[in-house]
């Protein structure tokens, strides 16, 4: 049993089937096979019930697999750990972040690292929110940007700068607002946009939670003109003209320059989000990491 095996065995759980788990991995599926055989050969049980389509983990392969993503995290930190004891200032950043955080904070964070440690390679691995807390938690990232709350007992969380929020009004559509001749950059009241049409994300994800709590506050329900999956293309179709937006201001302000979107904080308080780094409990954080995540509370 090697860290290979232990790698091909924790794949093919994930896949729960040889010939994907086989390509995921660029080896030929006979190759792969024997090696989960020659693994299972060498404990003596079956890790996998091949009778079942996907195929199942046994009870000692459920046992199995958590066990072995232990050992190899463990391999990966006294590796981390021991490149600090090497000359040179070389190694791997790997942060995990939604697609938009890449957009608005990347990178001028990775210039200003790779100016500190050009030996660093700065890998962004952009995915979702539920996405991101998997990685979290299995120290899979150095660390991982979510926004709060973050409950699990085995994370470290530390906050940084948060997001402000605010409404986008395409130009077209500002005469629909209560007060039409309201200035760019004025406060406004929710209600004052219920006549608008909005643009949202998806039911279940935090910006429309946010933008129908605070409608509902305001006694309206928005009038969404249309869903879509990521906050760059509510954006995109913000500016298009097709309707209102609820927006984080570091997106806003850096893509509304030419005029197209209006922009007004909301009156009850400037609402925001509480974004985080987010890092494994007890995960070793290097030199360049400190240093990222440092930057990212300033």
């Amino acid at each position: 049993m090697n860290a290979r095996s232990l790698k091909y065995a924790i794949v093919l759980s994930e896949t729960r089937n040889f010939s994907q788990a086989a390509q995921q991995l660029g080896v030929s599926q006979p190759t792969f096979s024997k090696q989960i055989i020659a693994l299972e050969n060498d404990l003596g049980l079956k890790l996998f019930d091949r009778n079942k389509s996907p195929l199942e983990l046994t009870p000692a392969g459920e046992f199995f697999i958590g066990k072995a993503k232990e050992m190899l995290y463990t391999e990966e930190q006294l590796h981390k750990t021991l490149e600090q004891f090497k000359t040179g200032e070389n190694g791997t950043l790997t942060i995990g972040v939604t697609p938009f955080r890449s957009m608005a904070l990347m990178p001028e964070l990775v210039k200003k690292v790779k100016a500190k440690y050009p030996g660093v390679k700065v890998v962004l691995h952009e995915a979702n929110a539920g996405q991101l807390r998997k990685d979290a938690a299995e120290g899979i990232c150095d660390f991982v940007i979510l926004n709060l709350p973050v409950d699990d007992p085995g994370l470290e969380v530390t906050p940084i700068m948060p997001d402000t929020l605010v409404l986008a009004v395409p130009d077209n559509l500002a005469s629909a607002l209560e007060d039409p001749e309201k200035a760019a950059g004025g406060t406004i009241r929710l209600q004052e946009a219920k006549k608008l049409p909005f643009v949202t994300l998806g039911q279940g994800q935090e910006l429309r939670q946010l933008l129908e709590r605070l409608c509902a506050v305001d006694g309206f329900y928005p009038d969404i003109s249309a869903e879509v999956v990521s906050i760059t293309t509510a954006w995109a179709m913000a500016r298009a003209g097709v309707g209102a937006v609820l927006l984080p201001l570091q997106l806003a302000e850096m893509e509304s320059a030419d005029g197209k979107l209006r922009l007004y904080p909301l009156q009850k308080g400037l609402y925001s989000r509480q974004p985080a780094v987010v890092i494994r409990r007890g995960q070793y954080i290097s030199e360049y990491a400190d240093y990222a995540i440092e930057l990212l509370k300033q």
